[in-house]
């Protein structure tokens, strides 16, 4: 036979040469999909803080991005990859947190949101630390289909160098194709700073929540609008209910203290 190849060692490479026409087009194209919202959830009702005094008057300031630079630009594309990026964000990360804390400080009733700062007796604002996602994969996970496929050549080879070049060919096609065991985490850290109406800061408190756990994608598969907005909305709520939970304590202080208004 031209080559010394059989017809499976030739099937075999055309299936890897067209999957990594794949991989490289999705790993290009991860940059250029479908843009990445906030779908944040409402509060359930058990979490809802209700006192019977009227809620502190805040007006909600500025939302700094303090995010790495990693978070900023979205690296990685294979064993260990940071993301979304800002160019996959729908809206920039500031607006979209601004709108979830607005969201859950409305809902918790913990305090009352002015639209203006001087109706307010406090300025909450907030500083982003870190609003990403990360995928970390193993290079020792992809030893297993590394073998499976050096396997299926020594059983398809013809000769000693064609089950070795078929079974190469078969594990990387294994490689990039079979979904392997993938660590995929969501954080969310933010600091807030409440200051009086003099502008000094009376309360500061950072949290970070997490959102961790398998998922199995194969290389040549990117879910990342998927994963990022299944993961990152819980991992903000988690900081969020955090945070929120402290400032409520910081409130209820300031209510018991001699002359707490």
């Amino acid at each position: 036979m031209p080559g010394g190849r059989t017809p499976v060692a030739r099937r075999v490479e055309t299936w890897l040469s067209l999957l990594l026409m794949v991989a490289g087009a999705l790993l290009l194209g991860s940059c250029g999909g479908p843009r990445i919202g906030l779908p944040y959830p409402d509060e359930l009702a058990g979490t809802v803080f209700l006192d019977s005094v009227p809620p502190p008057r805040v007006f909600l300031g500025a939302i700094e991005d303090r995010r790495a630079q990693d978070q900023h630009e979205g690296r990685g594309a294979f064993f260990d990859i940071t993301y979304p990026g800002d160019d996959t964000w729908q809206r920039p990360v500031d607006q979209l947190y601004r709108a979830a804390l607005a969201q859950d400080l409305t809902q918790t009733r913990i305090v009352e949101l002015t639209p203006l700062a001087r109706q307010a007796a406090y300025t909450l604002s907030a500083e982003i630390f870190s609003l990403a996602c990360r995928l970390q994969r193993s290079p020792g996970a992809y030893l297993l289909p590394l073998g499976a496929g050096m396997l299926g050549g020594m059983v398809f080879g013809d000769t000693p160098s064609d089950r070795i070049r078929t079974g190469i060919v078969a594990g990387l096609v294994l490689m990039i194709a079979a979904p392997m065991p993938t660590v995929h985490r969501a954080e969310c850290e933010v600091r807030l700073t409440l200051r009086d109406g003099a502008g000094e800061v009376v309360w500061q408190q950072t949290c970070l929540g997490e959102v961790a756990g398998h998922i199995y994608v194969p290389a040549t598969s990117r879910e990342d609008k998927k994963q990022a907005e299944k993961t990152l909305p819980r991992a903000v709520k988690r900081c969020n209910a955090c945070l929120l939970g402290q400032l409520r304590q910081f409130f209820a202080g300031v209510e018991a203290a001699p002359g707490g208004s």
